[in-house]
């Protein structure tokens, strides 16, 4: 492989890894501040109970934060194995 199609693909890799990390980082960090804006701002909300139920909003949601993060790393572990590693791959071959 020419050192110019190996050069493509490695800059093919590196917009795509940076695409994918930007749209979880966002997420990521658009989940953490949402979550200590409102301990921030209005710590009073995590404190209320639900009907019916002996758990607290702030218990809740700092549970499905950590799901969140769960999901995230999931999601990047699919892609980088559906995206990224067939491009390494071919770079790897190529030299």
């Amino acid at each position: 492989m020419t050192k110019n199609k190996t050069e493509l693909l490695y800059n093919q890799l590196s917009k795509t890894r940076s695409q994918i990390i930007t749209s979880l980082l966002f997420i990521t960090i658009l989940g953490y501040f949402s979550f200590i804006g409102v301990i921030a701002f209005n710590p009073s909300f995590f404190g209320q109970m639900f009907q019916g139920l002996n758990i607290s909003i702030g218990i809740l949601l700092g549970f499905l934060l950590i799901l969140l993060i769960f999901f995230v790393t999931l999601v990047y572990v699919y892609l980088a194995n559906k995206k990224l590693q067939p491009l390494i791959e071919k770079i790897k071959i190529g030299r």
